[in-house]
């Protein structure tokens, strides 16, 4: 029978690594999606058009825009109504002055090519910042009835604009599903023809009077 001093010693088992919480994997994916240029560019798109719609205001309005830009004033009423339909920054001002000036036809087709661009644009920011974030490992957290949920459905994705604050949740879902530019672009088109056609209508109505 062996000594105890000639027993060989117990091997210790290795510590079991701890799972990461979700708390902690949210702080890690957060802090990686800062350290990439994606999140940034997006910041930086909000400030520059929170410092133009700013501007817009301190002068009197759309309607002073397009006032003082004469002839490229529908190029750069739909390029700011573009920039400023991409933020949570109400853009309907636009829609009024454009009718108000150009009629209720070339009004709405202004208020159209601004509000479709403004889509494209926040779809592209919402695609190109997707790419610097785990997408996958947070949608892996959401509840299952809520992930078969067909948000990238076109009719989904048009008739959810119908609704306050819609068109933003429909580009940004678009942009970080990856959906294709086409495909966005219809869709974006279409839904914005009621609200154009309504808004120009107001406008148009209202410079009658």
């Amino acid at each position: 029978m062996a000594c105890p001093d000639e027993l060989e010693p117990a091997t210790e088992r290795p510590p079991r690594a701890e799972r990461p919480t979700g708390a902690g994997s949210l702080v890690r994916a957060t802090l990686g999606a800062l350290s990439r240029p994606g999140p940034w560019l997006v910041v930086a798109f909000l400030v520059a058009t929170s410092l133009l719609h700013a501007w817009v205001r301190g002068i009197g309005g759309p309607h002073v825009l397009i006032e003082r830009w004469g002839l490229a004033a529908p190029v750069a009423v739909v390029g700011v109504q573009a920039a400023v339909s991409a933020t949570p920054f109400p853009s309907e001002l636009f829609a009024l002055a454009n009718s108000a000036a150009y009629g209720w036809a070339i009004g709405a087709l202004m208020t159209w090519s601004g509000w479709t661009l403004g889509s494209m644009i926040q779809y592209t920011l919402a695609r190109r910042a997707s790419a610097d974030v785990a997408w996958d490992t947070g949608r892996a957290r959401i509840p299952g009835w809520l992930r078969r949920f067909p948000i990238d459905h076109p009719v989904f994705l048009v008739c959810v604009r119908w609704v306050p604050m819609g068109s933003h949740l429909a580009n940004v879902v678009a942009g970080a599903r990856r959906l294709p530019v086409l495909r966005q672009l219809w869709i974006a088109g279409l839904a914005a023809i009621p609200g154009s056609l309504l808004w120009s209508g107001i406008g148009a109505g209202v410079a009658a009077l």
